[in-house]
C-alpha cells in the first residue's frame, strides 16, 4: 500500500557570500522533489521497493538513490537512469527494474556560478552552505567540469535484509580518477527533513564518458559550475 503525501515550503531567496553572483531567481509553485521511501526506511532494512523506472522518469530527470536490495549505486541525469556497480561497471537502465529509495526531479536551474580553481570538495560544501545560508528549502544542486581526483563508491547487492546500512557501507568499494571530467547530481535538505531524508548534502557522480561514478566521497575541482535548482515542496510517497 501505497502513502503519499506532500511538503508545501515557504520559498526563500537568500543572498550569497560576494564571491558569488546570483542570477534572477524564479520560483515554479509545481517545481517539485518527488522522493520514495525515507532514510528511516533504508535505517529499518527497507531493501526492496515497488518503485519503478517508468515512475522514476515521470517524476524527474535527475537525481539519486539505489536499486532493490541495495544494487549499487543510482544516478539519474539528463532522463537517464545508471546503475553504478562494484565492478566499475555503469549500466544505462532500460528494463522495469525497481528501486526501494530515490529522489528526483525535473532540474531547472534557478542560479549558477563558478567555482575557484583547484577547489576541494569541503570548501565547494563551505561555498555552497553560504549560498543556500540556512534555507528552509530542500534544493537540487548540479556541478559540472573538471577534477584534478575524484573518489566515489560503490556496494555490493545483499543477500537478504538483516545486513544494516552500516554494514553495507563498510564494505563500499572506492573509485579513484584523476584528470576526468563529469557531473556532480545531488540535493541539500535542512536539518528538520532528518528521518525523511539525510540533512545536508547527499552527493553522486557521473563521468562523461561513462567510466566512472557513484556515490560521491570526495574530489579536487579544476574547473566547475554550479547551478542550484530550488525547490518549492517534496512529495513524499511511502
Amino acid at each position: 500500500m501505497k502513502i503519499y503525501f506532500g511538503i508545501i515550503l515557504l520559498l526563500i531567496t537568500t543572498s550569497c557570500v560576494n564571491e558569488i553572483e546570483n542570477n534572477n531567481v524564479d520560483f515554479n509553485s509545481s517545481d517539485n522533489i518527488f522522493q520514495y521511501s525515507s532514510k528511516n526506511g533504508l535505517l529499518n532494512h527497507d531493501y526492496v521497493g515497488d518503485l519503478t523506472l517508468g515512475e522514476i522518469k515521470e517524476n524527474g530527470n535527475f537525481g539519486l538513490g539505489t536499486f532493490n536490495m541495495v544494487d549499487g549505486e543510482m544516478v539519474i541525469f539528463d532522463g537517464n537512469v545508471y546503475q553504478v556497480l562494484t565492478n566499475g561497471e555503469i549500466n544505462n537502465i532500460s528494463s522495469d527494474v525497481l528501486s526501494p529509495f530515490v529522489v528526483t526531479k525535473f532540474f531547472n536551474s534557478d542560479t549558477s556560478f563558478s567555482l575557484p580553481k583547484n577547489l576541494s570538495l569541503d570548501s565547494a560544501k563551505s561555498i555552497l552552505a553560504q549560498a543556500i545560508n540556512n534555507s528552509s528549502n530542500p534544493l537540487a544542486i548540479k556541478i559540472t567540469g573538471k577534477f584534478n581526483t575524484l573518489k566515489s563508491r560503490s556496494v555490493d547487492k545483499v543477500a537478504n535484509e538483516s545486513v544494516s546500512l552500516d554494514e553495507i557501507v563498510a564494505n563500499q568499494t572506492v573509485f579513484d580518477f584523476t584528470n576526468v571530467e563529469g557531473s556532480v547530481i545531488g540535493f541539500w535538505y535542512p536539518d528538520y527533513f532528518d528521518g525523511v531524508n539525510f540533512p545536508g548534502f547527499h552527493l553522486h557522480v557521473l563521468l562523461n564518458d561513462l567510466s566512472g561514478g557513484g556515490h560521491l566521497l570526495d574530489c579536487s575541482f579544476d574547473n566547475a559550475t554550479v547551478e542550484i535548482d530550488y525547490a518549492s515542496g517534496v512529495n513524499v510517497e511511502l
